[in-house]
């Protein structure tokens, strides 16, 4: 076997070999030898004649590797070599040099000065360079290799070219870490190379649960929330047997900086792929891929694809165009969507947008596919397991969803993607503003008929019967909840939480037997005025669409849930704002005032302090304002479970329930109207027990709706005491009877109520005498 003997060879460091491997390759071929090394393994990279006389007749049996290829497999072509098996590279498919192991290894220290620039140029030939271009085939695993799995957009963008940048622009709870995911479970586990999934905010388990569910495919939310069925659960461990082993490498350390990822980068052999999950435009101390920091972070991503000879794709939790602008990628995919539709237009640094493509969003399987995909067939991009024919699915679960799928209509040709780049002058209006202010109202985007879809499709599949289509719809075990959640996912579009991604409950939240309640007080008003006497003329009011105004007003918790021991040192300026949500503990309350209702609740014992939702909160902090004639004294805050919170989440779903509602009261359609309201009032009662809703775990969400639900009741109840009426009964989420001209009351100067079926009006439900029912 052939050795090369150090001897005075130039020196170099495994890291700078890689980056003049063009350079050494041609100086070796001209018979200037070098020795490579890492740590105690080093070879020489020396000509061919160096070759011994047994391998010299067997060359075409060694193992060959193009340059380019050469660079990104260095180490292991290097380990090879230093083990006693010559490496052959090849220079335009003609072998050039040879790595041979070194006679004498030894550690290397610094490296070595440069071949001269009289016998080595930095210069390719085109040749090489075309090859890189037209013969792929040829290049090795970081060529071509990496890319989506998804026809359109990999024909549209030509794959996840190496030593390129690629950032996938998309506002929060569009799918950009889903068009990320897709990227990395097509390159590992369908093509078989090796990724580096680095992941900056989300966790392995995370990363994993998507990959099951996309791969199965079984429904995310219930896998996250072990409520998969036994069949489920089987395909989901055979899609994991069938996943050991693939070569996708997660990093979700929490001191992840693009530094960690560049250094971690080379340690994987054969790297095809990096993905960054994801760039956070908003500053985050504990977040290092965030805010300032983003620009020098994708200038080291991009000089690891160029330097590693290897793709990169970040996401970016914006589209803002000043935001994309700032970070200067190579390529850039602006991902939007509407429901299960989406857009993605496609532009380069030197040439500008030059198309779009669309993809359908599967999200209950955290996945995107191509348009033509089935719903509930396993995509393309991957060798999957789907489940057997036996097994459940959502729309097995509930056949309305099932037939009625069809019916959510893509959008129309006004709401098409682009097929012309937008113009400068038009894109400065579109990015202006907060990101939502991009996005397509679902209303208008086709969403308008899906709940008269769901109530056609309910009277057919009944022959006509309106109230076995009222069974099937809002009755026990009909498709409310599933379509409401349904039509939540859809609207998320205007959002930025993914609301499968479930916190750790704090102890006042958690249940301490199964069938009890938890020790979050919400103060449901039960008030009767027994001063009222009997005979009195009494106005029963019935407040509209109670817990649907409700989820338009709530302010709900959507970052991670701390704890304040402390209680709130600034509570004077809590709610200006609404910036924490959550549930605090706080003193009992002083309330002398036997005409009004307790603002904690008419049967709510005086002993002791209590833990109630921020809604609540906010209502004794208005109630010890001015506005409201300082009724009691400012609630003590003791003790605080808060969090980072949003009133958006719901407003897209309210505004379609309510538009839907309003034309079912006008056409006197009770059939709609009953089932729409069965939808929100399932939404909250179930949204706390993931026995009633498996897609949705949120109790502290339930207190907090719950509570602005009897807060909103009994604020109109104190305002029409103080515009002169007299109350005599307030219950629920919805009861209010008063003695008085209700609509001649004014408060604040304005009048008190006015008389409709809108959120923000309030209708007559009896006139009676108190005692005489």
């Amino acid at each position: 076997m052939a050795e090369a003997v150090p001897g005075t060879l130039q020196r170099w460091a495994i890291d700078e070999a890689r980056k003049a491997l063009y350079d050494l390759v041609e100086a070796a071929a001209a018979g200037q030898p070098a020795l490579i090394g890492r740590g105690m393994k080093c070879a020489v990279l020396s000509p061919l004649h160096d070759l011994g006389p047994t391998e010299q007749t067997q060359m075409q049996a060694l193992p060959a590797t193009p340059v380019t290829t050469a660079r990104k497999k260095l180490g292991d072509l290097l380990a090879a070599a230093a083990a006693g098996t010559p490496q052959l590279i090849l220079h335009r498919r003609t072998p050039a040099a040879v790595l041979l192991p070194a006679a004498e290894p030894a550690p290397l220290t610094p490296m070595g000065t440069r071949p001269s620039q009289a016998s080595v140029t930095r210069l390719t030939a085109l040749d090489d360079a075309l090859d890189e271009v037209l013969a792929p085939a040829t290049s090795g695993p970081g060529h071509q290799a990496a890319s989506f799995g998804l026809d359109a957009l990999d024909r549209a963008l030509g794959h996840l070219r190496p030593g390129t940048l690629t950032l996938v622009a998309a506002a929060p709870g569009a799918g950009g870490s889903l068009l990320a995911a897709a990227a990395a479970r097509h390159t590992a586990l369908t093509q078989h190379h090796p990724v580096l999934y680095a992941a900056s905010g989300l966790t392995r388990a995370d990363i994993a649960a998507r990959i099951i569910a996309a791969e199965t495919p079984v429904d995310y939310r219930r896998l996250r929330t072990s409520a998969l069925t036994p069949v489920e659960e089987e395909a989901a461990a055979g899609t994991r047997a069938r996943l050991a082993g693939a070569p996708l490498h997660i990093d979700d350390g929490t001191d992840l900086t693009a530094d960690v990822i560049a250094r971690t980068a080379p340690d994987i052999p054969d790297l095809a792929l990096v993905v960054v999950d994801r760039l956070q435009q908003t500053h985050d101390p504990a977040v290092p891929l965030s805010g300032p920091a983003l620009p020098a972070a994708t200038r080291i991503l991009a000089h690891l694809a160029r330097n590693q000879h290897i793709p990169v794709l970040a996401v970016l939790d914006t589209d803002l165009a000043q935001a994309v602008a700032a970070l200067d990628p190579d390529t850039t995919l602006t991902l939007t969507r509407t429901g299960e539709h989406a857009c993605i237009d496609i532009a380069e640094r030197d040439f500008g947008p030059h198309t779009t493509t669309q993809l359908r969003a599967e999200l209950p399987y955290a996945r995107f596919t191509d348009v033509t995909s089935s719903s509930t067939a396993p995509s393309s991009d991957a060798h999957q397991s789907p489940l057997p024919a036996s097994a459940p699915s959502d729309s097995d679960s509930h056949p309305s969803i099932a037939a009625a799928q069809p019916a959510i209509k893509a959008p129309g040709p006004e709401h098409a993607c682009r097929t012309t780049p937008t113009p400068p002058q038009q894109q400065a209006v579109l990015t202006s503003g907060p990101a939502r202010q991009r996005r397509v109202s679902p209303t208008n985007a086709g969403l308008s008929t899906f709940i008269s879809d769901r109530v056609t499709h309910a009277l057919e599949a009944h022959g006509g019967d309106v109230e076995a289509a009222l069974k099937a719809l809002a009755g026990d075990g009909g498709s409310a909840i599933p379509d409401v959640m349904e039509l939540f996912e859809a609207t998320r579009v205007e959002t930025s939480y993914q609301h499968t991604a479930y916190p750790q409950l704090p102890e006042p939240l958690t249940r301490k037997r199964r069938d009890s309640a938890d020790e979050v007080w919400e103060a449901r008003p039960k008030f009767i005025n027994a001063s009222v006497p009997d005979g009195t003329e009494v106005t029963e009011l019935d407040l509209n669409a109670a817990y649907l105004a409700a989820l338009q007003s709530a302010h709900l918790p959507v970052r991670t849930i701390t704890h304040n021991p402390e209680g709130w040192d600034d509570l004077a300026n809590y709610g200006k704002g609404m910036d924490l949500s959550g549930i605090c503990r706080i003193d009992p309350i002083d309330w002398e005032h036997p005409e009004l209702p307790h603002p904690l609740g008419d049967d709510r014992e005086t002993a002791g302090a209590l833990w109630v939702p921020t809604s609540v909160l906010l209502s004794l902090k208005d109630f010890s304002s001015p506005s409201y004639g300082q009724l009691c004294a400012p609630p003590v805050v003791r003790e605080a479970y808060v969090a980072k919170g949003s009133a958006a989440l719901f407003k897209a779903l309210v505004s379609i329930l309510n538009e839907a509602r309003m034309q079912a009261l006008s056409e006197g359609d009770e059939l709609t109207r009953t089932y729409i309201a069965t939808m929100y009032a399932k939404l909250v009662s179930t949204m706390g027990d993931s026995r009633k809703n498996p897609e949705l775990r949120r109790p502290d969400w339930q207190h907090i709706i719950r509570g602005q639900a009897f807060s909103n009741l009994r604020r109109k109840a104190i305002r029409a005491h103080q515009a002169g009426l007299t109350i005599a009964r307030v219950g629920g989420t919805d009861e209010l009877h008063l003695t008085g001209d209700v609509w001649a009351a004014h408060w604040n100067g304005k009048p008190l109520f006015t008389e409709g079926r809108a959120l923000n009006q309030i209708k007559i439900k009896n006139v009676s005498r108190k005692g005489e029912r």
